[in-house]
């Protein structure tokens, strides 16, 4: 797993390349060809092909899939890949495009129309541009891998074996991510708790998000007092504190059925 010092390089830089909408337009960021290009896709790539070929990108580029900050920056300076925050904002650019640009660009990056699509327009550019800085904090590579679940949450199990092969960090949002989609899915409680189990063998998981990992477990996979009961037998006796026993059971009394279970 690389250092935070990795991933507060990449924020860095994102945040260097987002105050600035203008630079980044200069250099083509304003099209959805020179996007498709970066992630090495060809003219009318949908946006199911788009997302899953971001995912196979961050896999190999983001700061995390390298064991060391190092190893992460001497990957970004001689792989012939894109770096993590290019891969990024090429992504973030073609989930903004419209339809016609996706499927109206040429292949020497020229658009028909290009005015009405809002690829030229420079109020777009810059709103475009403070969607792109909201926030100050690289996601983590699992947190990444989670949002593929948004669209098919049956591949939790799949998107959970990644994280887990690779030892990556597990944020809070994650587990809500592969809970929820355990819950969509219909797979349920009984997958959700083999996650969490693994995650915790694992040594994945910092105390609070194990807490949060629980009230998650609560407001996704709980469907009645007995499922209720598993869930809170999963707490180990060394988070068993004061503070997370009453945010467990405010978590219960707040998700409950109709029925009003509670422990």
């Amino acid at each position: 797993m690389a250092t935070c010092r990795a991933c507060q390089a990449i924020a860095q830089r994102m945040r260097g390349r987002h105050r600035l909408y203008g630079t980044r337009a200069s250099a083509g960021w304003s099209d959805p060809a020179a996007a498709l290009k970066v992630l090495g896709l060809p003219f009318g790539t949908s946006r199911r092909e788009i997302k899953l070929r971001f995912y196979e990108l961050a896999k190999q580029t983001h700061p995390d899939a390298q064991p060391t900050a190092e190893a992460a920056e001497a990957a970004a300076e001689s792989s012939k890949m894109p770096c993590f925050v290019d891969v990024l904002d090429a992504f973030e650019l073609l989930m903004e495009a419209d339809e016609f640009q996706l499927g109206g660009v040429s292949a020497d990056g020229t658009a028909p129309k290009n005015a009405a699509c809002g690829g030229g327009s420079g109020a777009a550019r810059q709103s475009r541009g403070a969607s792109w800085g909201r926030s100050n904090r690289t996601k983590t590579l699992g947190e990444v891998l989670c949002e593929r679940l948004e669209d098919e949450p049956s591949a939790a199990l799949e998107v959970w074996g990644e994280i887990k092969d690779q030892r990556l960090q597990v944020a809070e949002g994650s587990m809500d991510s592969l809970f929820r989609a355990c819950a969509s899915s219909g797979v349920g409680l009984s997958v959700a708790l083999q996650i969490l189990r693994e995650a915790n063998q694992l040594e994945l998981l910092s105390k609070p998000v194990r807490s949060a990992a629980l009230v998650s477990l609560i407001k996704w996979c709980k469907e009645d007092k007995s499922s209720y009961e598993t869930i809170f037998n999963e707490i180990e006796e060394q988070d068993k504190d004061p503070d997370l026993m009453e945010t467990v059971s405010y978590a219960n009394f707040l998700y409950s059925g109709v029925d009003g279970y509670s422990k």
